[in-house]
């Protein structure tokens, strides 16, 4: 694949966020708090404290507690109802102190550990996970305490250990909207793709809403059901007023191999929403894959009017440039503008080097590329343009070689599904004659694309190695499957770029 093609992929790849899922909170500090409390105690004067809390009268419950203090100053329960006092009367930090001071004198306290908790758990603050998961291991059935911790540990991104807790309330609490979403969302962050899709379905039976459509596509397009996404996002993309379906709509029909359809939907996205700069992206990534290159660099010069500040813009219309023979300069340009605006856009300076390496200037990309790399130790894209540089530098000796597998081999480990890499990285311990590490990488590539040609290529030529006779005949008939797919999709490419040209 040509250096300019990997490039303008890394440009328009688009890492799907999922939406930020607002925490719950099932019930009010007092009415936790205080139920533990009238539950446990007898005396009268508590007594008196717990009736003045329940009828809202903090500040009389808090004097009655600083008198009952005076004779009883280590006394957890009374630690306990002055931070109820104070969270009624909306002095957070106070309250938090009093929970953590009746903790600090009795820490299995179920009273002060859920004071402490929600507290915590409605600022959305970290500390709430392991008071939680105190009040859990105290008391499992806590449905409650089971569901909020669920979702605080989905907002700390960690959805698996959350869904246990998530499968544990979830009895009581199918009928939270925001409960469902939060374990939907984990069960789609831990690929459970076929239970959260039919979480989400559940939710849009429940609470009609266009976003769980756009939900349910996304986990059906990566599942590999690309026909199946297309038609369940049909009804919003007939309405034409939701920008997220009618992007997504655009990839599933582009990747269906409807081109003319994807290209409108992304037309009709860019009015619909003018100033998304990832739409523009997106259609300069269309225009490249179908060789339209002016007419990728029309739709980016109209983003650029709006969004002149866009580095992203201008590195994306230099990249369509430079496959016009006549823009090699102007495409320069918009690379060093794309840096100017945005120094920490490394590609702006790769593309420079591939420039160089299009012009057979190759020793100054290959220490453009270097000094990028060091400099950008945790970027992918720059990693994989140096080891292919290094990898096509004349008469590569065996230092040249095995520094150009240490940086494919880091592109690999920062982006474990970047498909280029790990076709470089078979096809260069091909070269050093370690064809099993080959097959592993090419084997690696084709879980995740089984379509991915090259990884095919370099295992068969690995497997020959090997000698493994059996393993060669199958591979032979999957790479000539592939190929002639392959072929197919390119001629449908050709055609829909002769027609657009017209």
């Amino acid at each position: 694949m040509h250096l300019i093609g990997k490039f303008i992929h890394a440009v328009h790849r688009t890492n799907w966020r999922w939406r930020h899922l607002s925490v719950f909170i099932l019930s009010t500090i007092l009415s936790f708090v205080v139920s533990q409390l009238s539950a446990q105690q007898t005396s009268p004067p508590t007594s008196e404290i717990v009736d003045q809390l329940r009828s809202g009268n903090n500040e009389q419950a808090l004097a009655l507690i600083t008198t009952q203090m005076r004779t009883h100053p280590q006394d957890c329960k009374l630690h306990s109802l002055q931070g109820v006092a104070l969270t009624g009367l909306h002095r957070q930090d106070e309250a938090l102190q009093a929970f953590n001071r009746a903790l600090a004198r009795c820490p299995d306290y179920l009273a002060p550990l859920e004071g402490a908790g929600q507290i915590y758990y409605a600022h959305k603050d970290k500390a709430a996970i392991p008071i939680l998961e105190h009040i859990t291991a105290l008391q499992p059935t806590n449905l409650p305490a089971q569901a909020m911790l669920a979702s605080a540990l989905r907002n700390d991104g960690n959805c698996q250990a959350a869904l246990p807790h998530f499968e544990v309330s979830r009895a009581a609490f199918t009928d939270r909207t925001e409960w469902m979403e939060g374990h939907a969302f984990c069960l789609a962050a831990t690929g459970d793709y076929a239970s959260a899709i039919a979480q989400y379905k559940e939710l849009q039976t429940a609470h009609p809403d266009d976003i769980y459509v756009d939900d349910i596509a996304v986990l059906e397009w990566r599942s590999g059901n690309e026909r199946e996404a297309l038609a369940t996002l049909e009804p919003l993309l007939s309405a034409g007023g939701n920008e997220l379906a009618l992007s997504l709509g655009s990839r599933m029909a582009e990747k269906l191999g409807d081109t003319p359809r994807a290209v409108d939907l992304l037309r009709k996205t860019i009015l619909l929403s003018p100033d998304n700069e990832q739409n523009y992206l997106d259609f300069a990534g269309i225009a490249f894959a179908h060789q339209s290159f002016q007419v990728g660099i029309d739709m980016v010069q109209a983003g650029l009017k709006r969004l002149p500040q866009s580095a992203p813009l201008y590195l994306a219309r230099g990249v369509l440039e430079v496959q016009l023979t006549d823009r090699t300069q102007t495409a320069i340009a918009d690379f060093e503008q794309a840096h100017r605006l945005d120094p920490k856009l490394s590609l702006s300076v790769d593309a420079i080097g591939i420039v160089k390496t299009q012009q057979h200037d190759n020793a100054a990309s290959q220490d453009l590329f270097d000094k990028q790399a060091k400099l950008n130790p945790d970027d992918p894209v720059l990693q994989y343009l140096l080891a292919e540089q290094l990898s096509e530098t004349e008469n590569s000796d065996r230092n040249t070689l095995d520094h150009a597998i240490a940086a494919a081999k880091r592109a690999t480990v920062l982006d474990p599904h970047y498909q280029p890499a790990r076709d470089l990285l078979a096809k260069l311990y091909l070269r050093i004659e370690q064809p099993k590490l080959a097959i592993e990488q090419a084997r690696i590539a084709l879980a995740d694309d089984p379509n991915d040609q090259e990884a095919l290529y370099q295992e068969l030529m690995a497997t020959r190695r090997t000698g493994d006779r059996e393993s060669i005949q199958e591979l032979s008939r999957r790479f000539d499957a592939v190929r002639k797919a392959n072929a197919q999709r390119q001629q449908n490419i050709d055609r829909f770029r002769l027609e657009e040209a017209k």
